[in-house]
């Protein structure tokens, strides 16, 4: 299981394909789990056990991004942010938008992540 995350409870296991993974959302003592693929499924685990297991995979560090207190995204499947209007948007498999709404510092330090990791970023003034 090269680039999954399995949690275990109580005689159930939740496996997570990290590389099908949107974005995670928390809710209280669980975790909404999202694929690019439109499925979506719920884990009884916190966001804060999610984020140690994903900082425990070496491969999926790079791609994955808590932002704020309710959500890790993949970097790879942003394709709009704007600080302005507080949004960052994400694209699933099937061109499906999903607008997350996050305070403008929290989408600045996105926005540098994401732009750091880029070899070539044009800008207009």
């Amino acid at each position: 299981m090269e680039n999954k995350l399995c949690f275990s409870v109580y005689g159930e296991l939740y496996v997570v394909d990290l590389d099908r993974m949107l974005y995670f959302e928390a809710d209280d003592h669980y975790t909404h789990v999202y694929y690019s693929s439109g499925t979506h499924f719920m884990i009884p685990f916190g966001l804060a056990k999610v984020e140690a297991a994903l900082s425990d995979k070496w491969k999926a560090g790079d791609a994955f991004l808590r932002l704020g207190r309710k959500y890790i995204v993949n970097t790879r499947r942003v394709f709009h942010v704007n600080a302005v209007k507080q949004v960052a948007v994400l694209v699933d498999d099937h061109g499906t938008n999903y607008t997350l709404h996050l305070p403008k510092p929290v989408l600045r330090m996105l926005m540098e992540n994401i732009s750091g990791k880029l070899d070539t970023m044009v800008t207009q003034r």
